[in-house]
């Protein structure tokens, strides 16, 4: 499951008159690959649904997660037809869904006026992620209002710096993690069960 299914939740708790159409299935099921996973990990999918109550009639994932009258093969065509919108928007190296901020070598993508710390999205970019933003707004109904995005001229610019294990040709071992937890990463994942990526404050410091 995703954030935006944990937050749902939260706030359909305390403001029980959120409503969710149906049309917002695809984006929701394509939030952090939840369609891939439904039928991997059932498991997994039904306990974070019993988690966050969604069958309750308060929950506004209720008629998404658990809805009679859509069947496998309708979700099939809406997530296609939900791809195609995207794929519409997406150019060479870049899907229509992601903004890309940084190549591999961790040099600045997309981004451009980098001075005294500031920098902004560059148009192409900032053209692409909108349309995909609106396509969300189309299908959840929840409005896309330009005025309240105002940071995509307005971001602070930082450099870190991104590695894994593996690259680091470091095994998964307590000695090993331990040094590396003394690093102070910024983030971290296990992304599988002999390796770990991590983002460190290098060159810059977000945190002081």
């Amino acid at each position: 499951m995703a954030t935006i299914h944990l937050l749902i939740s939260i706030i359909a708790f305390k403001y029980r008159n959120i409503k969710i159409p149906e049309s917002a299935i695809p984006p929701l099921f394509f939030t952090d690959g939840v369609f891939n996973v439904l039928f991997s990990y059932p498991e997994n999918v039904l306990n974070w649904l019993h988690y966050l109550r969604i069958h309750e009639d308060w929950n506004p994932l209720k008629p998404i997660f658990e809805n009679d009258e859509y069947s496998v093969f309708t979700l099939m065509m809406e997530m296609d037809n939900f791809f195609r919108r995207r794929d519409a928007i997406s150019i060479k190296n870049e899907r229509g869904d992601r903004l890309r901020i940084s190549n591999k070598d961790g040099t600045p993508a997309n981004i451009e006026n980098i001075r005294n710390r500031k920098c902004s999205i560059n148009t192409s970019a900032k053209t692409r992620i909108i349309e995909f933003m609106r396509i969300l707004s189309d299908l959840t109904k929840w409005e896309y209002k330009n005025e309240n995005w105002s940071c995509w001229d307005e971001m602070k610019y930082y450099q870190f710096k991104k590695g894994d294990f593996k690259g680091d040709k470091k095994t998964l071992t307590i000695q090993n993690f331990m040094e590396f937890i003394e690093r102070k990463p910024l983030s971290w994942a296990m992304t599988s069960g002999d390796n770990i990526e991590y983002t460190l404050e290098e060159p810059d410091k977000l945190l002081k």
